[in-house]
């Protein structure tokens, strides 16, 4: 029977997609890109012919094979890869591969996985937008001539040891945090004492305008308010508006995510795809803030039905119509206008696909439901009114004529968007309170507090604030910053962390009943949680790139070539790798400067070098001719380093170098990690070398007589997953050929290949099927397999 082919990216979506176009339809995937570019070589610089090849991987290559039988068999192929500029050029590879005519081929756009939605697009194809495929092969080409000349550098300059990377969106993306470092430390803070005035019986808090600067002021002030009669004010009362938040954009879902579920930009996104595919929601790349007309029809019904009151829905609600001329946000307040022309605006904001579907099934995961109600929440809120207050400050003297106390107070007139989480009081009873006290008359304390604290102190980026930045700052899109940001902790140049505060003994103190009290508290200032923090590695890299590559890597000319990628998108240059010609040309010069550079090392004395090795910063000891290695503290200051303002002993770790001494006279090892939740142990025995964790043993003969205190957790395990892991003493029955994460790995038995699956929860391990598979298991990208497992069995 001859059919139509629709071609999408994801598997995940073909089963829902045959049911909603019905049985004249097949659709298959193509598992993403199908080719790639493998090198410079491959680029023919003289007008930017780029020479593909077929990805290398043999699962890959079979499956292209099994795709062109379905064409030849196909009476008519659909292109609906994504609607980006990865899923466009995606779209014209296969054309080129299976010989298809990308001026004619069918081309088909949607953004949710609805019925309406996709029989819609099949009545309307375009074909293919070579703009778009063009400002795809440019940024690519862009991407691997910086990556390819620039990175080799780093192994030359700083170690071949590691896999350092420059990127062009990745080495700016690093210098924010580089440069929110330098900030930090620029500024320690300083001291200063808050104070809060407790006045009437009820004890509603005043917070004084001014701080006082040391123990002396808030003493002083303390006994000037003895005696000291404090007169109320009130001023007048005014209404506010409070806008309802803006449509969800792929950066503002990233950073709601992470603040709110406290879940990283990449996870986020592998959430959003989940949904996606599923058909709960709109696709998740997006730099739109306007809605389809079918959703804000269904949205005017939703909320007058809920709320039974027009009077929620905003007055401004059809500006956030697809389509609408309008240049900004309903949200005027918060809306910045678009220079220049308007964005294309096919896609729309994030937002579910039915308003009516308030609540995911049981069968969708805890974080997929939490994700969901975000997005839900969102959109609704979105379209509604603005919430109204009434609002007042009320007002009490001191002794010092300019130097006052306020209490702002604001009661709800009016819900609007914020009816929806229903987070608000319609009660205050400060408010009325302070609204029938006379003005002029005398406030009486109950206590007054002068407590210590820092101001000025600046904190280090979360995630969600890495996205706002990278979008304010055009770096990348807002696709990629969940892969920048995975990029530069995956390369150990920043680590995701909690920063312990300081304790500091300080003085509070406190007027009650006419006396002052003093009291000597323990207080921790600069504690943080999961905050993104710059490595020393990070910092050598990035001082390296930015002390010869300052023109390819600062903000401006990272916007300035996203911008012109974007112009390529909308068909405004020509021709189109006029921008690859002026980086390439760029780099070379820089590139060319370089070759007599020696390698960078930091000289501590005579005989130590601070140096980047293979796993991270590490002292090389020199003496005699005979080479060692000191390990470093944690927290040093690599500015500091490089003045040579360090002695040795100041950054040596001295607990590991003592522990090393130790070993020499009796060797007592300690944990070098965990493995299958046991404590794991390099020791030295008769026969040389081996591991212990639990009840099992495995040699290390291959380290021969290296070190002990130089083998690494991760070397340890690679050598016993070599062969097999054996569990609770017993020799291994399977070998893992693949290992997936910490609860899945692919193993071999007798027979055949099964998926391993034990969660940490799991008393007992469960062993999993593969058949149905259609991956290349043992090479294909893992979040496919990783996708594949989760869509078949429902564990991840």
């Amino acid at each position: 029977m001859r059919f139509s082919l629709v071609i999408v990216e994801s598997p995940a979506k073909c089963k829902k997609i045959e049911s909603y176009l019905g049985p004249g339809y097949k659709c298959i995937a193509s598992f993403g890109h199908l080719r790639e570019l493998k090198g410079l070589d491959k680029i023919q610089r003289s007008d930017y012919t780029v020479f593909f090849d077929i990805a290398s991987d043999v699962k890959k290559q079979k499956h292209i094979e099994f795709m062109r039988k379905e064409v030849l068999k196909a009476e008519e192929v659909i292109l609906a890869t994504d609607d980006d500029r990865e899923g466009e050029a995606i779209a014209w590879h296969i054309c080129q591969i299976f010989d298809l005519d990308p001026t004619s081929t069918k081309r088909i756009i949607f953004h949710e996985i609805t019925e309406n939605a996709l029989q819609s697009a099949v009545l309307y194809p375009r074909t293919i937008n070579m703009n778009i495929v063009h400002a795809q092969q440019a940024r690519q080409i862009l991407d691997i001539v910086v990556g390819f000349k620039v990175s080799p550098l780093l192994w030359k300059h700083i170690t071949s040891q590691n896999s350092l990377s420059a990127g062009r969106c990745q080495t700016p993306a690093l210098r924010l945090v580089y440069d929110n470092q330098k900030d930090i430390d620029a500024s320690p803070g300083k001291k200063m004492y808050n104070t809060l005035a407790y006045f009437t019986n009820k004890c509603i808090p005043f917070e004084l305008t001014k701080s006082l600067e040391n123990e002396t002021d808030a003493q002083y002030f303390l006994h000037q308010s003895i005696g000291f009669e404090h007169r109320f004010n009130r001023s007048d009362v005014k209404k506010i508006l409070r806008e309802p938040p803006e449509p969800l954009t792929t950066s503002k879902i990233q950073q709601l995510a992470s603040n709110e579920m406290r879940i990283s930009p990449k996870e986020t996104m592998k959430l959003c795809q989940s949904l996606y595919e599923a058909g709960y929601i709109t696709y998740m790349r997006t730099d739109s803030k306007k809605y389809s007309p079918e959703f804000i029809a269904s949205i005017k019904e939703y909320v007058v039905k809920e709320y039974n009151d027009s009077a929620y829905l905003h007055p401004c609600i059809d500006r956030l119509t697809v389509g609408s001329k309008e240049k900004e946000s309903i949200t005027a307040k918060k809306s910045k206008k678009i220079i220049g022309p308007l964005p294309q605006e096919a896609h729309e904001a994030i937002r579910p696909t039915h308003i009516s579907c308030k609540k995911l099934p049981e069968e969708m995961s805890a974080r997929e439901k939490k994700l969901y109600t975000l997005i839900w929440e969102n959109a609704l809120e979105s379209c509604m009114a603005a919430a109204t207050f009434t609002t007042f400050i009320a007002s009490a003297t001191t002794h010092i004529p300019e130097v006052h106390y306020t209490c702002t107070q604001e009661l709800i007139d009016f819900a609007g968007w914020k009816i929806v989480k229903g987070k608000f009081s319609k009660v205050n009873k400060e408010y009325s309170y302070l609204q029938q006290l006379k003005i002029g008359s005398i406030l009486p304390y109950k206590k007054i507090t002068c407590k210590f604290a820092f101001s000025g102190l600046k904190q280090h980026y979360t995630e969600a604030k890495l996205v706002q930045l990278l979008e304010e700052k055009g770096i990348g899109r807002p696709s990629t910053f969940s892969t920048l940001i995975d990029k530069i902790q995956e390369r150990k140049y920043v680590i995701k962390q909690d920063i312990p505060g300081k304790k500091i003994e300080c003085k509070d103190f406190s007027l009650e009943d006419g006396t002052i009290l003093e009291e000597t508290v323990e207080k921790e200032f600069g504690n943080e949680k999961n905050k993104l923090i710059i490595q020393p590695m990070g910092i050598m890299v990035l001082q390296f790139l930015l002390e010869h590559f300052d023109s390819l890597f600062n903000y401006d000319y990272t916007k300035y070539m996203e911008d012109e990628l974007d112009k390529i998108s909308n068909g405004n240059v020509s021709p189109w790798f006029k921008i690859c010609e002026t980086c390439w040309h760029d780099t070379d010069l820089i590139c060319d400067a370089l070759k007599t550079e020696k390698k960078r090392e930091i000289r501590i004395d005579d005989h130590h070098v601070f140096m980047i090795a293979k796993y991270g910063p590490i002292i090389k000891c020199t003496i005699d001719g005979k080479t060692s290695f000191k390990h470093i503290k944690k927290d040093i200051d690599m500015e500091k380093l490089m003045r040579s303002e360090y002695t040795l002993e100041e950054i040596v770790e001295e607990k590991k170098e003592k522990e090393k001494e130790k070993e020499k006279k009796y060797y007592q090892p300690e944990s070098i990690g965990e493995y299958q939740n046991h404590p794991l142990f390099v020791k030295k025995g008769k026969f040389g070398i081996y591991t212990e964790w639990g009840k099992n043993k495995r040699s290390l003969s291959k380290f021969g007589n290296r070190p002990i205190e130089n083998i690494t957790l991760e070397e340890v395990i690679s050598e016993i997953e070599k062969n097999g892991v054996p569990v609770d003493g017993q020799k291994p029955e399977s070998s893992i050929v693949r290992l997936v994460n910490d609860n899945i790995s692919i193993r071999k038995g007798q027979y055949g290949d099964y998926i391993f699956y034990k969660s940490k929860k799991m008393k007992k391990p469960s062993f999993l099927k593969l058949d149905g598979c259609t991956l290349d298991y043992k090479a294909c990208n893992i979040i496919f397999l990783k996708d594949w497992i989760l869509e078949k069995y429902g564990v991840q």
